[in-house]
């Protein structure tokens, strides 16, 4: 049995298809086909099931299959380390980010990619829920959202800086001159919120529970370029953020939410007892001396 093998077996269980496995794989389908075969016959059992037109776990592959993927995981972590051991000069970073963090990002992403050209850099975004399952299905390293409601016993969660939602508007806005402002000001313009399970909404949809306000939400977006963008062109949309979404963004104007519960922690996630690559601790601190509001540097990195 060879872990080549098995790592093919895995990433044919993965995707339920020959010819996309071995197109991610980068061989032959036949060459796939071959090695999954000589493994089934070196250990006597069909661990697929294949017809013309798809690929499924046999029962005895449904059992294998958890054992392949912690092998396979182990053989992948013993080659970060020894590309740990040569200086960042190769290996990869599989960074997840929530939609509203992403923002934070660019400067650090450019400096890092700048200075370990040898490190491949693999970011996805998606909802805190789905990062945090993909870290603990380690199909990330590590994931960055604002600290969430509940704490997860596999995973750690660890604080980069504090910060708040705060109400965005265009700096020609009619609020755009006040300090601060209340939810009853922001019954009186249309507003374009993040979509619901983003976490500036979830922190929103927190505070006015039980409320009873009347606001007019004229749009709905998962994407904070976007929604930030159409705030700024339209001059009369109000939304609702992050404070540190919004460092340096011109033509905005970030205002105090004059509400309990507006905290939104940013913070990093990694599995508990994990084994963290060098190049995440790097980013991280980058990430941390890049940053102008207040991040810390932590005893982990």
């Amino acid at each position: 049995m060879e872990l080549r093998q098995l790592r093919y077996f895995v990433k044919v269980a993965e995707l339920k298809s020959f010819s996309e496995a071995a197109h991610q794989l980068n061989i032959t389908q036949s060459t796939l086909s071959q090695q999954i075969r000589q493994l089934e016959n070196e250990l006597g059992v069909n661990l697929l099931i294949r017809d013309s037109h798809h690929v499924s776990l046999s029962d005895v592959g449904e059992a294998f299959l958890p054992e392949a993927m912690r092998t396979v995981s182990s053989a992948n972590t013993c080659l970060d380390r020894i590309r740990d051991v040569q200086q960042l000069g190769a290996g990869e970073l599989n960074l997840g980010s929530t939609y509203s963090f992403l923002p934070l990002l660019k400067e650090t992403v450019l400096q890092f990619m700048k200075q370990y050209p040898g490190v491949k850099m693999n970011i996805c975004c998606h909802s805190m829920e789905t990062l945090l399952n993909m870290l603990h299905e380690q199909r990330i390293d590590v994931a960055l959202s604002y600290k969430p409601a509940f704490t997860y016993p596999d995973i750690e969660s660890h604080i980069l800086f504090d910060n708040r939602l705060a109400v965005v508007v265009a700096d020609t806005h009619p609020l755009a001159q006040s300090s601060t402002v209340r939810l009853s000001d922001l019954e009186r313009f249309p507003l374009a919120l993040p979509a619901k399970g983003l976490q500036a909404r979830n922190t929103f949809d927190r505070i006015i529970s039980g409320l009873d306000y009347r606001f007019e939400v004229r749009l709905e977006i998962n994407e904070v370029n976007l929604l930030i963008d159409l705030v700024r062109a339209s001059g009369a949309l109000a939304t609702v953020l992050s404070q540190a979404a919004l460092v340096r963004t011109p033509g905005i104007k970030a205002l105090t939410l004059d509400q309990q519960g507006t905290q939104m922690e940013g913070s990093f996630h990694v599995l508990k007892d994990a084994y963290m690559k060098r190049s995440t601790k790097e980013f991280l601190r980058m990430l941390c001396e890049n940053r102008s509001y207040g991040m810390a540097l932590m005893e982990l990195l």
